[in-house]
């Protein structure tokens, strides 16, 4: 039996949505008598954009007047899909105990949840808006529970439409740019008690000085974020934004930290590490330098995903044969019909080339 497939046209439909307010700060809707304050809303032509404005490096903190506002509060985030809402995710714990609230497994006890999503496959988010339903229930029992859709799939135009039309006990939807606005966010709708949807659709800023919440003795550590590559199969590029990279420095700096506090391993994240550097333009050092230099911070085990074939050079490999803590691991993916869809694909990616990487 055929598989019967989705309309996304209905989530498109606002016939019934009333306008109350707009303004240089966004928009007030109600729709089925839900109030939404839309502050900025996804846009898939905004998210293909690569402009050459100059990236960002943002220090931010939770600001001191909203640190104390989740005191004697509980909060859950169940994080949806790959190692980068991993990640996501210990920087939104991060914030969230920062602003006084305390991690909790029971879901009667939580004041908020947060579901972290996840886009690339549609299985996954058959998995989120199952769970809203499960979590709708919760809603009517508490309804002061705060409840909040972030990561990937808010960045998709026909999602964060179903939500505002279909599941309209959500208070809060944010996107894979700005979660270091999660405190503002966060105190506008416990305060306002509207829904509110904030998803920047741009190639993304730098954010650092943000805290996580680590567990164990591995730890994740960002290097770059975004894509460039537009591979006809994949909608990373129009999620997390352009290719852009965080300054050395500051990279090493982070993992030193970790060395400091005992880490036994990391792992650099990037939806390309191999592309980092690139984008730099004041200097020239690339993602085979950084692993040079990170080596030598004693670290006992150090890996990276994930590398895409295009990018992986003569310098890095010859880098990771110093071995040491750099783990002789490589993650690298490949299609079997590589070859044979390889300009459908539009990856110039020839199984040969790669299988010579190793044989050198």
């Amino acid at each position: 039996m055929a598989k019967e497939t989705k309309d996304y046209s209905k989530y498109f439909d606002f016939s019934d949505a009333k306008i109350l307010s707009e303004d240089e700060f966004g928009k007030k809707v109600r729709i089925k008598g839900r109030e939404i304050h839309i502050i900025s809303e996804p846009n898939h032509r905004q998210g293909k954009k690569r402009r050459k404005e100059d990236v960002q490096v943002l220090y931010e903190s939770v600001p001191q007047e909203l640190m104390g506002i989740g005191e004697g509060k509980h909060y859950i985030v169940y994080t949806f899909g790959c190692q980068m809402n991993e990640h996501d995710s210990e920087t939104i714990k991060g914030l969230l105990e920062q602003m006084g609230y305390t991690s909790t497994e029971d879901r009667k006890e939580a004041d908020i949840i947060l579901l972290n999503t996840c886009a690339i496959r549609e299985n996954a988010e058959d998995k989120v808006f199952g769970e809203l339903g499960h979590l709708k229930h919760l809603k009517t029992e508490k309804p002061d529970l705060l409840l909040g859709v972030c990561g990937c799939m808010s960045q998709e135009e026909n999602v964060v439409n179903r939500i505002m039309q279909k599941h309209g006990f959500v208070d809060l939807i944010f996107g894979t740019h700005n979660v270091h606005r999660l405190p503002q966010l966060i105190q506008e709708a416990l305060f306002s008690k509207e829904m509110i949807v904030e998803v920047w659709s741009k190639e993304g800023d730098i954010i650092e000085n943000l805290p996580k919440k680590r567990q164990g003795l591995r730890a994740w550590v960002n290097i770059m974020y975004g894509c460039d590559k537009f591979c006809t199969y994949c909608i990373v590029p129009f999620t997390r934004g352009k290719e852009r990279s965080r300054r050395p420095e500051d990279v090493i700096a982070e993992v030193r930290d970790l060395a400091r506090q005992g880490f036994k391993e990391i792992t650099l994240l990037g939806q390309n590490v191999n592309a980092y550097g690139k984008d730099f333009i004041d200097i020239k050092y690339s993602f085979a330098d950084l692993m040079d230099d990170i080596r030598l911070i004693d670290i006992p085990r150090v890996r990276f995903m994930t590398s895409h074939p295009r990018d992986f050079d003569d310098h890095l490999v010859e880098v990771l044969g110093k071995g040491g803590n750099l783990v002789e691991h490589i993650h690298l993916p490949v299609n079997r019909e590589t070859m044979l869809f390889s300009k459908l694909w539009e990856e110039n990616i020839h199984v040969k080339c790669i299988l010579s990487l190793f044989a050198n």
